[in-house]
C-alpha cells in the first residue's frame, strides 16, 4: 500500500513537470503583437496648457466712500451707460446725519487730548501717540464725510455696460455698488507657471477654448507678459494677455473661464519619432527595434531635440525611414 502511494505521488510530479514544460514551450513560441512606426520628417510642437479667464482692460468699480443710504438708482444691470451718466443718488439726510456724528467724534477726541496734555509729561510715548492718532483719525473721517456730501450724485467714469448692480433705493451703499465694463476691452488673461514663462514670448500664438463654447477653438496672440509675478496657492505665475483674432458667433462676456494652449516652440521639417514610441531612461532617449530574426526587441538610443506633445525631434542616432516598434499591450 505504501509503495502504491509513492507511485501515485511520482506520477503526479512527473505530470506537473511535463505540463510546465509544455506551457513554457508554447509561451516561447507565442507570437508577440507589435505596434509599428517609422522615423519621418514633419512638425514638432511644444504646447503649454494653462487656465485663463476673460477680464476687461477698461472697467470701473464704483462705490460709496461711506456706508450711506441710497435714495434713487437710475440704471439696470446689463444697461449701456456713457461717461458722466447718472448711476445713483445718495440720501442727503443720511449724509448729514453722518456729518453730525463725525463732528461729535472730533470734539470728543480733541477734548480728551486737551485733558491729557495737562499731565502730558507723565504719559508714556506710546500713550501720547495713541491719543494723537485718535484725534487725527476723527478729523480724517469728518473730511471724508464732507467729501461724500459734495458728490451725492454718482456718475459713470467710463462708457460701458453695467455688469453688476449691488444697490437699490432704500439700501445702504457699502463696498462696491456697481461695476461698469468696457466690453470692447475684454481680453483673455492667462497665468503662466514660473517654470514655463521662459518659453513664452510676446507675439506667440495660442489656441483658446472657452468653457461656454467647448467645441470652438479660437485663435489668439500673446500681446503682453507682466514683468511682476503673481503668487497663487504658494506657486509663482506671470500674467499673459491673449488677444483673440475672431469672435464671430461668440458671446464674449466678462468672467468667462477658458483653457489656453500656448505654442511655446515649433519646428518644421525635422526628423521625428512618435512620442508613444520614444522612451527615456538614465542614459537618455531610446526606441525599440527588432533584431534581424524579428524575435527580440533591442534598445536603440538617439539624440533628442525638442520634446513636443505628440513627437520628439531626432537630432542623431536614427535616420528617416527607420522602423521602430512597441509591444501592443492591448492585444
Amino acid at each position: 500500500m505504501q509503495k502504491f502511494k509513492k507511485y501515485i505521488i511520482w506520477v503526479i510530479v512527473v505530470g506537473l513537470v511535463l505540463l510546465a514544460g509544455l506551457f513554457l514551450v508554447r509561451s516561447k513560441n507565442k507570437p508577440v503583437d507589435y505596434k509599428e512606426s517609422k522615423i519621418d520628417r514633419g512638425q514638432v510642437e511644444k504646447v503649454i496648457e494653462v487656465d485663463a479667464q476673460v477680464k476687461p482692460e477698461i472697467y470701473a468699480d464704483i462705490s460709496s466712500e461711506l456706508p450711506v443710504l441710497v435714495k434713487d438708482v437710475f440704471v439696470k444691470e446689463n444697461e449701456k451707460v456713457v461717461k458722466g451718466q447718472k448711476l445713483f443718488v445718495l440720501d442727503r439726510k443720511s449724509v448729514n446725519a453722518q456729518i453730525a456724528q463725525a463732528r461729535l467724534a472730533v470734539e470728543k477726541a480733541e477734548l480728551e487730548e486737551k485733558h491729557s496734555r495737562r499731565h502730558w509729561d507723565l504719559l508714556k510715548p506710546e500713550q501720547k501717540m495713541e491719543i494723537k492718532k485718535t484725534t487725527e483719525q476723527s478729523r480724517q473721517k469728518l473730511n471724508e464725510v464732507y467729501a461724500q456730501a459734495s458728490k451725492l450724485t454718482v456718475v459713470s467714469p467710463i462708457d460701458g455696460v453695467v455688469v453688476r448692480r449691488n444697490v437699490n433705493p432704500g439700501e445702504v451703499a457699502s463696498g462696491m455698488a456697481m461695476k461698469v465694463v468696457d466690453l470692447d476691452s475684454l481680453r483673455v488673461e492667462a497665468l503662466i507657471p514660473e517654470v514655463n514663462v521662459g518659453l513664452v514670448r510676446v507675439g506667440g500664438l495660442a489656441e483658446v477654448t472657452l468653457d461656454a463654447y467647448p467645441d470652438k477653438i479660437l485663435a489668439g496672440k500673446i500681446i503682453s507678459i507682466d514683468a511682476t509675478s503673481t503668487v497663487k496657492q504658494n506657486s509663482t505665475y506671470y500674467k499673459a494677455i491673449v488677444k483673440l483674432e475672431n469672435l464671430s458667433g461668440v458671446n464674449f462676456l466678462e468672467g468667462m473661464n477658458a483653457d489656453v494652449d500656448i505654442i511655446a516652440q515649433n519646428k518644421e521639417g525635422v526628423l521625428r519619432v512618435s512620442r508613444d514610441f520614444a522612451k527615456k531612461d538614465d542614459k537618455g532617449y531610446f526606441v525599440y527595434v527588432l533584431n534581424s530574426n524579428d524575435k527580440e526587441l533591442v534598445k536603440k538610443y538617439f539624440q533628442a531635440g525638442l520634446v513636443g506633445e505628440s513627437f520628439v525631434e531626432v537630432k542623431g542616432g536614427l535616420s528617416a525611414g527607420d522602423g521602430v516598434v512597441l509591444v501592443d499591450s492591448k492585444k
